[in-house]
């Protein structure tokens, strides 16, 4: 499942700008670049790969950390086609590693597989991205909750996504009607007995 999360961890810390610093406040926790209502493109060999927005980014160079609040994002594909999309309410991102957490709520669209995924992190949940392990998964306590095109919807209380081997396990209260690609029949999908898990490729 590709829901665009390159759009997400591509870096914002091309640009520089100075300012003059709080005395009372540790280097660390005082950004070195601010960025209101920043738009961004990236294009190779004329070609357009994603566009990203967001109300305000943050850079802090110390600690390899970008912030950025209420971005939304979109993915092309090689024919300049809208490819994925979504937006978030708050994201950190680390520089040295790409790794990623995600805050509060958070909406992603793959217009290849006609799915959307929504996640309701509140103010302590969220999710994760592990970039060398390309494994994305909810924090504690974040419901999440997957939607088809044709109406289809899977909610769960945490879900793992690993974009390595394209495997989906979704745990928790999994219950929802999902229908299957053209030449199978619909499924209906309830918690199972025991510990409540559903998985899939």
């Amino acid at each position: 499942m590709r829901l665009g999360w390159a759009a997400l961890l591509l870096g914002l810390w091309a640009c520089s700008l100075d300012y003059d610093k709080d005395k009372t406040t540790p280097a660390d926790q005082v950004p070195l670049m601010v960025f209101q209502n920043l738009r961004q493109t990236t294009v190779k060999n004329e070609k357009l790969l994603y566009k990203m927005e967001s109300e305000g980014s943050e850079s802090y160079p110390s600690r390899k950390q970008v912030r950025l609040k209420k971005f939304r994002f979109e993915e092309y594909d090689s024919d300049g086609k809208s490819a994925s999309e979504g937006d978030a309410d708050s994201a950190v991102i680390d520089t040295g590693s790409n790794d990623a957490t995600v805050s509060g709520r958070l909406r992603a669209h793959s217009a290849e597989q006609k799915v959307t995924l929504l996640v309701d992190g509140g103010p302590g949940g969220g999710l994760s991205w592990a970039n060398d392990d390309r494994i994305l998964k909810t924090l504690p306590g974040t419901p999440v909750a997957l939607t088809k095109d044709d109406g289809s919807r899977i909610d769960a209380m945490s879900m793992v996504l690993d974009l390595g081997t394209n495997r989906l396990e979704l745990q928790g209260g999994v219950q929802g009607i999902w229908t299957p690609e053209a030449n199978h029949s619909a499924n209906t999908m309830a918690p199972p007995p025991g510990p409540e898990s559903a998985a899939g490729r």
